[in-house]
């Protein structure tokens, strides 16, 4: 099978990486590859770069843990954890009192955050709310039959450790990783590359393509269209840089041009291509046994089917 044997030719390829010399020296190569086959020098940050990222991380950190509201990137009042600032652009104020530390929660265990939703929604809808009221939202895809939204949350949840709240590649563990986390904002690169190449690599992993198994494979943990919603939500943020002001945080605004005759959330499962990938992926990823396979859907939660996506879309979210 040729799935099958491109995955040995990956292994080999693994194996004779690790005998020509350390991570060190790979992270220098033009070891990223576009759509064409062409191989390109991946978009990371400087060492300097992701120095200063984890003293911000830790600086919002400690704040944040003493009830502290401020703003560690300089946006008047903003940072990503107590969500300071995300309420209102015209809230200005250079330092404030989260309340977590018990300041203004007292023995509740409420922050500021609490009194910040309007007409609160029941059930599992609230943390939808939750979540967007203080991280950006949209109303369209750029990826048919994939919503961004659920997409943000998957990748709030598992992707900002290593490639940061702006997917900028400058997470609290970017600076102890070799290859470091790709920047997911960089146009230039990310244009060049299909939906169905960051689906197999958020999928299997880094090693599925012979890339760094520092990149994990989440094809145990997300199903298919959570994959797909978090491939829409990239493509959302193509080059977006760090905001400068609240307003600009909620409102991105992406570069990204869909490709024509690319896989989708809407066509995958009559693409030849994404039929060949996926096989390739399966045999990767551990606990898949004879007959055992990845990439069903179940209902539930906030997953929506892709065809339901569309429909939402079109009445307007």
């Amino acid at each position: 099978m040729k799935s099958e044997k491109r995955r040995l030719c990956l292994v080999a390829a693994t194996s004779l990486m690790v005998l020509a010399g350390s991570t060190v020296a790979l992270a220098a190569e033009k070891r990223c590859t576009t759509m064409t086959g062409e191989k390109v020098e991946c978009p990371v940050k400087s060492d300097e770069e992701l120095k200063k990222a984890v003293e911000s991380f830790g600086a919002e950190a400690d704040a944040m843990a003493v009830g502290k509201a401020g703003s560690t990137y300089g946006i008047e009042p903003f940072d990503y954890l107590t969500g300071v600032g995300k309420r209102s652009s015209k809230d200005v104020k250079k330092q404030g009192d989260s309340g977590y530390g018990g300041s203004l929660g007292g023995d509740t265990g409420k922050t500021e955050l609490w009194d910040r939703v309007e007409n609160a929604a029941q059930g599992e809808a609230i943390y939808n709310q939750w979540v967007n009221n203080w991280s950006p939202s949209f109303k369209s895809t750029l990826v048919d039959g994939a919503d961004p939204n659920a997409g943000k949350q998957w990748y709030y949840f598992y992707c900002v450790a290593c490639h940061g709240w702006t997917l900028q590649g400058d997470g609290p563990n970017a600076a102890m990783l070799d290859p470091k986390p790709r920047t997911l904002t960089a146009g230039s690169y990310m244009q060049k590359k299909s939906n169905l190449q960051l689906f197999t690599v958020i999928k299997g992993g880094g090693e599925a393509v012979g890339l760094s198994p520092s990149m994990p494979s989440w094809g145990n943990i997300l199903l298919d269209q959570d994959i797909w919603n978090v491939v829409a939500w990239i493509r959302a943020n193509q080059d977006v840089g760090p905001p400068k002001s609240v307003d600009d945080y909620l409102n991105p605004k992406s570069t990204f041009k869909p490709i024509p005759g690319d896989v989708n959330a809407l066509n995958y499962l009559q693409s030849e291509e994404f039929q060949e990938e996926q096989e390739m992926v399966e045999a990767s990823l551990p606990g898949r046994g004879a007959g055992l396979e990845g990439g069903g859907y179940v209902e539930g939660g906030l997953r929506k089917r892709p065809e339901e996506v569309s429909k939402k879309l079109s009445a307007g979210y």
